[in-house]
């Protein structure tokens, strides 16, 4: 302790003035939190294990560099037997998953968005944290090799089966252990193997972001072990529906790392891996429990033996002693499951392709529908007065909802608005500055899109909204008008309105998917100095509005369930800016690039696992205003590997495109300067257009980044790659575009929005 106390008087210049000592350490190492005199804490540890410790300080120096969300190395002692790493709080995700464990695996929205999350970031971890990983530091071994695999299964014999009085014949199990371990070693893989990857291991920040901790034991291995030894965790009981979500969001995730096997392969494979690691925890359990007698682990073998009953009962392995010996193992009468104690699993009712009705041991049976998986959904919203009566549903459903307007303040007293409509602006304006019909509206959106994602999930065909006033004029016309536009807005789907009394149908077509985009938000804005010296330049008014605003509203106007914007510059005040500002409909993520300015294609790889990995994602400069149909761009761009929307505006540099508008190089007119994956390249012979500064990103380029550093531009990128993927150009005609990234043009920008605004 005394010396502890003088590494950090060495490191921090003063005396601690507390050190307590942190309970629940599972090593031999001791933790202490120590805290300074201004009340800032940092975790010390006193090992047992100079290798154990010089393998956690290299590791976490090295996945530090390479940005990985670990502790922070401050103070090392010269024999390394004491070190002082950065406080990351008190918060375990086993802590944050109690609920869900002590209600038998029913875990809620929060604790499985916390676990989305975990998943999410360890192919991160596992694929770039093996990059330039010197192997050898490892402890206690380098590699997961055929040895290391015999040496566990035999724990299992020894520790776990042989106790059970089974009988059993070792040379022919033998045979098929080795079998096994030659299997589970075949594919070479470099990848960075935790080994004991469990939520006790993992902190969260207070935004509930995984921090990864307890990885001395990591080494060169394949990347299936850690999601077999997370999902499996037998004391987590998680749903089989839960362990699909968390393996499907695993292995999009790990696109955009490596080229990942085909999902057959992937499955078949993680399938060695959580029967090995059931038997590897089955051995443990059995030495904790039958030979040290510790009650803990005792309980956890009825689970433990559930998972390796229902692996049996779902997989065929190719090993036929020893799965006859499992079988005849968990037909013993000691774990036989007694009726007083349901099974931890959940055999599911499926009626849509997302399997809504998966069963949950404590429910029972679930219900079907014949309306079931039939999709695509139609959404129909009606205006209509109550003089007329309700429109009737056309559908057999049963009519979906009705909605009274009528305690909201009518604009039909009024004789200017007596001959208009809810779709005319004079009654827009009277009805959004009255702001009664928005109030209203606001619950109605609420329960709208939960609705309608239910019916989505569902596969139903048909749901009907109706408002109805008076006359079925103005307040029934404004909301049916504005909720057909959220909903098409929000979900893409098909909407068809009917303004009844009016004689007015319209029909918005489905859009072929949602949207996801990035704002590129983190740069200096060094042409916009002074107002950049306080502020960053995505907060820059333009017509009385950030600049991040006007995109983001543009975006969601597109219909955009998903952005994600970068910071680095001032980066607090834009998420203070965010956290106050509310796009209903839109998941808005930060990217944090605060540690180092990242450009715009290596801010972009550094955001990728913030994506859906299956759409592609349009990607937008912040301090870009245009009249982009962004929407419409979006669509046309999904053959592709990335669309640049382009320009004929005069420049010194110009994009290259044959004459497909195919890109094919650059070139800066002024000093004769062409780059181009071709050496024999026609310059005089292509299209020269400049480029916009909005773009469509498809994620299956995120592969060919790898060999990239970490920071670079995403043009550089596109000329680099251009001879191998689909990068195109499309030139608008009609482009209206202003680049507000300078002060002289801040004076132009409300003349442009005006200008904008009136078409």
């Amino acid at each position: 302790m005394l010396q502890l106390r003088q590494l950090y008087q060495s490191w921090k210049g003063e005396e601690p003035a507390e050190i307590r000592p942190i309970a629940g350490a599972g090593s031999n190492r001791q933790y202490f939190r120590i805290s300074g005199a201004d009340g800032h804490t940092v975790v010390g540890v006193i090992g047992t294990s100079r290798d154990e410790n010089h393998a956690f300080i290299y590791l976490t120096r090295h996945f530090g560099k390479r940005q990985l969300p670990v502790p922070t190395i401050l103070a090392v002692s010269d024999d390394e037997m004491r070190y002082l790493q950065s406080d990351l709080g008190t918060t375990a995700l086993f802590d944050a998953l109690k609920g869900g464990r002590e209600a038998g695996g029913r875990y809620n929205v929060q604790e499985q968005e916390l676990l989305l999350k975990t998943i999410r970031q360890l192919p991160n971890f596992q694929v770039r944290g093996a990059r330039g990983l010197d192997w050898s530091v490892c402890y206690p071994q380098p590699a997961f090799n055929e040895e290391s695999v015999l040496f566990d299964l035999n724990y299992f014999k020894y520790c776990f089966l042989k106790p059970t009085d089974l009988d059993f014949h070792e040379l022919k199990l033998e045979a098929n252990f080795r079998l096994f371990a030659k299997d589970l070693t075949a594919e070479q893989v470099d990848s960075f193997m935790y080994r004991d990857f469990q939520a006790r291991n993992i902190m969260l920040d207070k935004a509930g972001n995984p921090y990864f901790i307890d990885y001395q034991g990591g080494r060169r291995g394949p990347f299936y072990y850690d999601l077999a030894s997370f999902l499996w965790q037998a004391s987590a009981r998680y749903s089989n529906k839960l362990r699909r979500r968390l393996i499907y969001e695993y292995y999009n995730s790990l696109k955009n790392y490596i080229e990942v096997p085909s999902k057959r392969h992937f499955v078949d494979r993680l399938s060695l891996f959580v029967l090995f690691r059931t038997l590897q925890v089955l051995g443990a359990y059995g030495f904790r429990g039958y030979f040290e007698r510790k009650q803990h682990f005792i309980d956890s073998i009825p689970p433990a033996i559930q998972n390796l009953r229902e692996m049996l009962d779902t997989v065929d392995f190719h090993y036929p002693y020893m799965v006859d010996m499992l079988r005849r193992l968990v037909s013993l009468p000691q774990f036989a499951v007694k009726e007083d104690q349901p099974l931890q699993r959940a055999d599911g009712y499926k009626t849509a392709e997302t399997n809504v009705y998966e069963a949950h041991p404590a429910d029972g049976p679930a219900t079907f529908s014949k309306y079931d998986g039939k999709g695509p959904l139609v959404v129909r919203v009606f205006s209509f007065s109550y003089k007329k009566g309700i429109p009737e549903d056309e559908s057999g459903n049963g009519g979906g909802y009705v909605f009274d307007c009528r305690s909201t303040h009518n604009p039909g007293r009024y004789e200017p608005y007596k001959k208009l409509t809810g779709l005319d602006e004079p009654v827009i304006r009277f009805l959004e500055d009255d702001g009664e019909i928005l109030t209203f509206l606001e619950s109605v959106y609420r329960l709208a899109d939960a609705h309608v994602t239910r019916y989505l999930q569902r596969g139903f065909t048909s749901l009907m909204f109706s408002f109805g006033c008076t006359g079925g004029q103005h307040r029934s016309v404004y909301s049916a008008q504005h909720l057909a536009e959220h909903i098409h807005s929000r979900f893409g789907i098909e909407v068809r309105i009917c303004h009844r009394e009016q004689g007015i149908t319209q029909v918005l077509r489905p859009y072929s998917q949602h949207m996801q985009a990035m704002v590129l938000a983190a740069g200096l804005g060094t042409r916009l100095k002074p107002l950049t010296d306080r502020m960053p330049k995505a907060l820059v008014p333009v017509g009385g509005q950030p600049l991040l605003h006007r995109v983001l509203q543009r975006l969601k106007d597109a219909g955009t369930d998903r952005v994600v914007v970068n910071v680095h510059h001032f980066a607090d005040q834009i998420v203070s800016y965010l956290d106050g500002h509310q796009y209903p409909g839109v998941d808005i993520r930060v990217s944090d690039e605060s540690a180092a300015l990242l450009e715009t294609g290596g801010g972009l790889r550094h955001a990728a696992p913030l994506f859906d990995p299956h759409r592609p994602i349009l990607i937008h400069n912040v301090d870009i205003l245009s009249n982009v149909d962004l929407r419409a761009f979006y669509d046309l761009s999904q053959d592709n590997d990335a669309t640049l929307m382009v320009s004929r505006r005069e420049t010194s540099r110009y994009l290259l495109f044959d004459d497909h508008m195919r890109l094919v190089g650059w070139t800066n007119v002024q000093t004769g300067e062409v780059r181009s994956p071709y050496p024999d390249l026609d310059v005089a012979g292509c299209q020269r257009f400049a480029f916009s500064g909005i773009h469509v990103f498809s994620p299956r380029l995120f592969g060919m980044m790898e060999e990239w550093g970490e920071k670079f531009s995403i043009i550089d990128f596109y000329l680099k790659v251009c001879g191998q993927a689909r990068i195109m150009g499309y030139l608008k005609e009609d482009l209206k575009l202003m680049d507000v990234g300078k002060t002289d043009t801040l004076d132009q920008a409300d003349t442009f929005l005006r200008q904008l605004e009136n078409g």
